[in-house]
Order: structure tokens, then C-alpha cells, then sequence
């Protein structure tokens, strides 16, 4: 077997790895339900068969297993592995100005402070996703100061367009609010997501805006 290509949900093709062992190992997004059945392609050497046929729909579970015929005659079973893709989250960058969260005056109807995170699967402008996600600011005294995640219900409707229009085409852009924590200068900002727990290990400077 050469290669064995599936399709996730979005319509993106998925490469299951092959083994020696004769295993197609697949990482599934996170953010994706697993599927019930699939219909994978499959490549293989000249004159080899395969059954089930390639592009036949099969069950995707760990029972599922592939028989190629080789043309000498030989038979490999091949069976798949499947694991949901979790890979290690990290934060790429904090604030418009570098390392800055602000505090809006009551004035302004926003308080968004721009975070940057990768690897916490799909985002979908102010999305739901964000639920899955715990950021907090680490004080010198090595407290957890939780930061609010800004989620499509906190946003006025009248506004809705203005924000997504900040996050468009921006993958991995999630927005918070310091406005009810203290100004100051704080050590790191932990993440917590899925069963993960990283930090951002740089001076973070919370300020009132002016």
C-alpha cells in the first residue's frame, strides 16, 4: 500500500500514515466530530488489488481492515488507528502592541485585547470555541488571574459586523477583557485547553487606555 487519503469534514484530505507493521494510523482535527464511515482512496504498487476497493465507503473504526493482494500472490492485512489530533497549544503573540492589555474606559462599547493562540482547533470568528479555552494572568505572587474570553453572546448585535470583520480570515484570533483586573505588570499568561496546560512566558503589561 502506498498511500491511503480520506476527505475530514471541511472537504480537506486527511493522509493516514502506513506502518511496517500494517497500520494507517489517522490524527482526526479536534474541533471535528469523528465520522461513522469513510471512503478512502488508495494508491497501490503496480498489479496489487486491494478489498474492500479503493474509494468503497467502510466503517472508520479500529475493526475496519484492508486486504491487498500483491501480484505475486501475497496477502497483507492492513488495519486502522485512529486518534483524535491533539497537538501542544501555544500563544504566537498577545495585544495590538506587543505584550500591552488594555482596560477601556465605560465609554467605548469595546474591550477587546487581541490574543493569538494555535493549535486550539478551528476558529469561527467569536466562537463558541472559545468556551473550550481558560487563559489567566499569572500575578508575582504566582496567582491565576482569570481573563474573560469575549464570546458572541457579550457582543451587542448592533456590533457583531464590526468584530467579525476584525477576525476575518484571522485563524487562531480570540479576544479577551482585562477591564475588571488590576493594572500592573504580570509574569506570564497560562493556557489551559483540552487536557493541555502552556504559558506564555514573557512580562504582560495591563493598562488603563487613555
Amino acid at each position: 500500500m502506498l498511500s491511503f487519503v480520506t476527505n475530514d469534514a471541511t472537504g480537506e484530505p486527511i493522509k493516514g500514515a502506513i506502518t511496517a507493521n500494517n497500520e494507517i494510523y489517522f490524527y482526526w482535527p479536534p474541533e471535528q466530530k469523528l465520522p461513522d464511515s469513510i471512503a478512502p482512496v488508495i494508491k497501490l504498487s503496480e498489479g496489487s488489488t486491494v478489498k474492500p476497493a479503493s474509494g468503497t465507503k467502510v466503517l472508520f473504526n479500529e475493526q475496519t481492515t484492508f486486504n491487498v493482494t500483491g501480484h505475486d500472490g501475497s496477502v497483507k492485512t492492513y488495519k486502522l488507528k485512529i486518534s483524535p489530533y491533539d497537538p501542544e497549544p501555544f500563544i504566537k503573540s498577545v495585544g495590538f502592541s506587543a505584550n500591552n492589555l488594555f482596560i477601556y474606559p465605560a465609554s467605548e462599547f469595546y474591550e477587546y485585547n487581541l490574543i493569538d493562540i494555535e493549535n486550539v482547533g478551528v476558529n469561527e470568528g467569536i466562537a463558541a470555541n472559545n468556551k473550550k479555552i481558560a487563559l489567566f494572568l499569572v500575578d508575582a505572587n504566582n496567582v491565576d488571574v482569570p481573563l474573560k474570553m469575549i464570546n458572541k453572546e457579550d457582543v451587542p448585535e448592533k456590533q457583531m459586523k464590526t468584530y467579525l470583520s476584525w477576525l476575518d480570515g484571522q485563524k487562531g484570533t480570540f479576544f479577551v477583557s482585562v477591564n475588571k483586573i488590576e493594572a500592573g505588570v504580570y509574569k506570564k499568561i497560562k493556557l489551559k485547553y483540552n487536557n493541555h496546560i502552556v504559558y506564555y512566558d514573557k512580562n504582560i503589561n495591563v493598562k488603563v487606555r487613555k
